[in-house]
């Protein structure tokens, strides 16, 4: 869980994993990106009656070199990798049942879920509030996902020099390699939009999505691979056919 000021909602996130400790073994990874409010203050103080919380902290860096420095921290033997944002909450029993899926099936490197978009969350901030508006969207959002740690150590780091688009560059490099990637129908995040979303820097979102497309592109067009997988289609070109409530 990567976290820049956070203060506002981090609590919640993390509140959200916890809820499935003694369900799963939880392994929380917070790392803190420099943040100047009181992100560190609230992130300590849950880790002092959780063990299952951890907090590292990074200098200003950015996302990308957050998730880098949450991986390399990660106590994933013989366990699975997962992302949540820290303004976001995870699905109930998100966790276990994708970890009950890679278990069954061998064979499945990379599992991607829906989200479920929101705006107000409920009075115990661990769920959208009964009558507001929600969009259930697939994409390629990281926390959505989880992954075999061997596909983590085979594709690299993050790419730091991305500031927004570095988890739609993570997943065309997964895809490029040819790695089984799966789409599971369930939800897996509700995903919060508020008023300090990078995403809402549309220009930058668009620029660093066509960069992230493009070195996808001249990557596989040097290896001669001229089609896009099925699975590329699924997860970036049908983002919006799957709706409830409206747009959020």
């Amino acid at each position: 869980m990567p976290a820049y000021n956070a203060g506002r909602f981090i609590e919640a996130a993390i509140r959200s994993l916890l809820v499935e400790r003694g369900a799963v073994d939880l392994d929380i990874v917070v790392v803190d990106d420099g943040s100047t409010d009181d992100t560190r203050q609230i992130v300590a103080q849950i880790a002092g009656g959780f063990d299952e919380v951890r907090l590292l902290q990074n200098p200003r860096k950015g996302i990308a070199a957050a998730r880098n420095t949450g991986i390399e921290n990660a106590r994933n033997e013989g366990g699975f990798i997962a992302f949540l944002d820290a303004d976001d909450l995870s699905y109930p029993g998100r966790i276990q049942r994708q970890q009950s899926i890679l278990t069954a099936d061998p064979a499945i490197d990379v599992l991607y879920g829906l989200v479920e978009m929101f705006t107000d969350s409920n009075e115990t901030d661990t769920a959208p509030a009964a009558g507001t508006v929600t969009k259930i969207i697939r994409g390629p959002y990281l926390q959505s996902a989880m992954y075999r740690p061997h596909v983590m150590r085979d594709v690299g780091q993050f790419d730091e020099s991305f500031r927004q688009g570095c988890d739609t560059d993570y997943v065309l490099r997964v895809v490029e390699r040819e790695f089984n990637v799966v789409l599971d129908s369930g939800i897996a995040a509700y995903y919060r939009r508020h008023d300090a979303n990078v995403t809402l820097n549309v220009d930058e979102m668009q620029r660093e999505f066509m960069l992230a497309s493009l070195k996808w592109a001249v990557r596989n067009r040097i290896k001669g691979k001229p089609s896009l997988p099925g699975v590329f289609a699924e997860l970036f070109l049908r983002r919006d056919e799957i709706e409830k409530g409206g747009e959020a």
